[in-house]
């Protein structure tokens, strides 16, 4: 049940059933005096009719002394409970139980004959006032009481009971109440801030066994959600802060060499003395070599760097396929030519797709240079793109067709292949990862990087929602396959 639902009925058990309770025991205090007012008005008026014939004796309406009117009226007169006055027929009083002597008082007649012959029954008595007849002349009038006392305790009594009842049921209504909130609301929300007390403390992942379905369970499903995200986020950060470390320990220890290079260049040309003219040429070109090295490692770092950042955005455009690839695959033949390796290009895809060209160009420099490193002269390389419905190029190592149908999924691809020295296996997981140098064999000392050029192109086609994957074969070459969404 929802924290909100059961507040309501809580709320409303709370306020409204103390009231019907209330409403309850009134009813049944009324019921009880309705059906004891009937019986105790019927036992009292037998017991005042039992009185009223000794009332009726003539002689006890005229004036004569106390003691001697007190001898001539009925027993039950004198008992304690029942109350008399007597009056002579012109309204004056002659007797009156309630008084300690005898008192004679005029009263109004008008007033004495009010209500004659009907019994009022009061919370503390029962009241009847008749007149005495003589010769059918009226000579006097008597009002009798009888006391109900029995009655008014058994109704004090029985009201203390209710009340009691009442204060007790208000009490464990009450009770029952403080009790399902501690269990519903104050032992989960204190177990889960003693949870975030101590996931604040220790930074140790905090689980709760048992959850409601209600609104605390869910804020504690989040809750251990959150903590699994804060832990993902910390463990990314101490990622990324290892990977800068890394990144300036690599791109320091790397940048050493070229720069210790070109001071020693520099130092033997400032002795032009002793350097022939070819040898001050041929130190000019190193100079030149690796100045363009070093700028060349100093643009991956900071393509890298922009890439890693969570605040770059790249920026995508809408462009026809077939005339972008067609743009961005020019160049690559006069490369491949110099360094006496086949070049097989293959386009076919049509629509649209989201590129963003200046990285595009990046993308295809990096691998393409790595594919260039690393083939062998008369050796081969293919660079191709297909849509998503267009069959793969028949230059595809046929080892990775299989695979590479289901990498393609639908999407567009970006084929780059050469027939050099394969990965094994050990390490081809690695040479995506930044500032990897590649295997002992694969690379030369003159031919190493700063080992980001992999890296940023697998960044780059996952800035264009696409994906990279990297296959090898031996006695074959390697693939290099980028699939991005097609219009």
């Amino acid at each position: 049940m929802k924290v909100r639902t059961w507040l309501i009925i809580t709320y409303l058990v709370v306020m409204l059933l103390p009231l019907a309770a209330a409403y309850g025991f009134f009813v049944l205090i009324q019921e009880w005096d309705r059906s004891k007012r009937i019986a105790d008005t019927f036992e009292l008026t037998q017991q005042i009719q039992g009185i009223e014939d000794g009332l009726q004796d003539p002689e006890l309406y005229e004036m004569q002394p106390l003691s001697k009117l007190e001898s001539k009226l009925p027993n039950r007169v004198s008992e304690a409970g029942v109350s008399l006055e007597l009056y002579r027929s012109d309204a004056v009083r002659i007797y009156s139980s309630e008084a300690t002597k005898q008192s004679i008082q005029q009263i109004n007649r008008s007033q004495l004959m009010e209500n004659l012959y009907q019994y009022d029954l009061s919370y503390h008595s029962l009241t009847v006032k008749k007149p005495v007849f003589e010769n059918e002349q009226i000579i006097g009038v008597y009002e009798l009481s009888l006391d109900r006392s029995e009655w008014v305790s058994g109704v004090e009594s029985r009201r203390t009971w209710i009340v009691t009842a009442f204060i007790a049921f208000f009490i464990t209504v009450y009770g029952v109440m403080i009790w399902l909130l501690q269990r519903k609301l104050n032992r989960p929300l204190n177990e889960l801030m003693l949870g975030m007390s101590a996931f604040a403390s220790k930074q140790k992942i905090v689980s709760f066994p048992t959850k409601r379905k209600d609104e605390i369970g869910q804020l504690m499903h989040h809750f251990e959600k959150m903590q699994t995200q804060i832990e993902s986020a910390q463990a990314e950060t101490k990622r990324e802060q290892e990977e800068k470390q890394l990144m300036m320990a690599s791109f320091s220890h790397d940048i050493k060499t070229p720069l210790t290079s070109l001071q020693a260049y520099a130092e033997a040309l400032e002795n032009e003395e002793s350097l022939t003219p070819r040898e001050r040429k041929d130190y000019m070109q190193i100079i030149k070599r690796k100045s363009v090295h070093l700028k060349g490692m100093i643009e991956d770092l900071t393509t890298y760097a922009k890439l890693q950042s969570n605040q770059y955005e790249m920026p995508l455009t809408k462009v026809d396929a077939e005339e972008f690839f067609e743009m961005v695959f020019e160049g690559y033949d006069e490369l491949a030519r110099r360094q006496h390796v086949t070049l097989i290009k293959e386009m076919n895809i049509t629509g649209f797709c989201y590129m963003n060209a200046q990285h595009m160009i990046r993308y295809l420099d990096n691998l393409m240079s790595n594919a260039l490193r690393y083939t062998q002269a008369d050796g081969r390389i293919g660079l191709g793109v297909i849509g998503k419905d267009a069959l793969l190029p028949e230059w595809i190592f046929q080892e990775a067709h299989s695979e590479l149908e289901a990498f393609r999924d639908g999407s567009a691809l970006l084929l780059i292949q050469n027939d050099g020295p394969p990965i094994s296996q050990a390490h081809i997981d690695s040479v995506l990862t930044p500032f990897y140098q590649g295997e002992q064999a694969r690379t030369s000392d003159e031919s190493k990087h700063a080992g980001l050029g992999l890296s940023i192109a697998k960044q780059i086609a996952e800035k264009h929602d696409g994906e990279m994957k990297l296959w090898s074969f031996e006695q074959r070459g390697t693939l290099i396959v980028m699939r991005f969404p097609q219009i």
